[in-house]
């Protein structure tokens, strides 16, 4: 299989944990096609590839914790506020402290006992990171996106930079990963092993791109559909405001506006 782009040498990869509980309904969940509509193809119309994950060093991403507790979920917001920040000003890299502090507010977990180390609900970790923030970075809301709609995620990626997404991990990804492989579709996938969270920051014809332990991490459009169970674009202050500057042809920018609004009310 030709991938997207060649994943260079590496030294040997690290599992982390996972620690993503199941979908979660948060009634402040916006939906992305709302804004956009909903067919497809719709309008604006997402440009054929992004990667948007290369303008932060390759060693830079760091675990965030994900190496000793499950807080996937921490460390993939951590890392969506990497990448926006470098695209949109100056590179923001949150400490390991500030990601453990969050994942003890929202879980219960205990650093010096280790209790409760049960991961988060991702619309929790949103929620947290929209009240109180992360790195002094707060967001304005979040939207939904329908992960079984390829159009409406390259749609998602291109005008907010990243999506978030909930998967199931099966034993097969595990060993692609340490592989250095693309995640792919295999007729024995050796079970799930977990639920995981994970950024997106690309796509090309191919497939996707994610940051997940620290590393750089494609998969196929067939895995993406195989495995995701819940997917959402976040909107920032930074990132919403570059948005509304470029507002692409046919989206409503004036209801996400007046939604926005809604939710800080």
């Amino acid at each position: 299989m030709t991938t997207m782009y060649p994943i260079p040498p590496t030294p040997p990869r690290t599992f982390g944990n996972f620690g993503k509980l199941a979908p979660k309904f948060n009634a402040k969940t916006l939906k992305l096609s709302k804004y956009t509509g909903p067919m497809t193809p719709i309008s604006p119309t997402p440009v054929g590839k992004v990667f948007r994950e290369y303008k932060v060093p390759p060693g830079k991403w760091g675990m965030l914790g994900n190496d000793q507790v499950g807080d996937c979920t921490i460390a993939a917001i951590a890392h969506m506020l990497m990448n926006e920040t470098v695209h949109t000003g100056t590179l923001v890299t949150p400490t390991l402290a500030e990601v453990m502090a969050a994942y003890s507010a929202i879980s219960g977990y205990d650093p010096a006992t280790g209790a409760n180390d049960n991961g988060c609900a991702i619309t929790d970790v949103l929620e947290y990171w929209r009240t109180h923030g992360l790195s002094g970075h707060k967001i304005l809301a979040w939207a939904q996106v329908d992960y079984q709609n390829f159009w409406h995620v390259k749609q998602a990626i291109w005008l907010f930079g990243a999506l978030n997404i909930g998967i199931r991990v099966p034993q097969s990804a595990m060993d692609q990963f340490s592989n250095n492989q693309f995640w792919d579709v295999v007729p024995n996938d050796g079970g799930i092993i977990g639920l995981h969270s994970i950024p997106n920051f690309g796509y090309g014809s191919q497939g996707t791109n994610c940051i997940t332990w620290g590393q750089r991490q494609g998969m196929t459009w067939n895995w993406f559909s195989s495995y995701v169970e819940e997917a959402y674009v976040i909107i920032s202050s930074d990132w919403f405001n570059q948005l509304t500057k470029e507002t692409p042809s046919g989206f409503d920018i004036a209801a996400l506006e007046t939604d926005l609004k809604s939710i800080v009310a």
